[in-house]
């Protein structure tokens, strides 16, 4: 099995802009503030500068399933690398 590095992780929960997340799924702006309110931040959200980041493939997941319970194993696995990553 190969070493989870901090690259690996990132790699795997990219974060994507608000234009870039409305380009991928073609939202509008009150369906990206509708996202907003429902999701909660930090968790598929963060706002570093200002700028709005999406935690794309939590969000990706959310649209297609909901809050279903495969949703609720990815969120899992998300802070679970978080929680290694503050290990490390």
């Amino acid at each position: 099995m190969p070493m989870k590095t901090k690259k690996n992780i990132y790699a795997r929960w990219r974060f994507v802009s608000t234009n870039t997340l409305r380009s991928y799924f073609d939202l509008g702006k009150s369906l990206e503030a509708e996202l907003r309110r429902e999701l909660p931040s930090p968790l598929y959200w963060i706002q570093p500068n200002r700028k709005i980041l999406w935690n794309l493939p939590l969000v990706q997941d959310y649209l297609l399933n909901g809050n279903s319970p495969q949703h609720q194993r990815l969120v899992e696995q998300y802070l679970s690398t978080l929680a290694m990553e503050r290990a490390s």
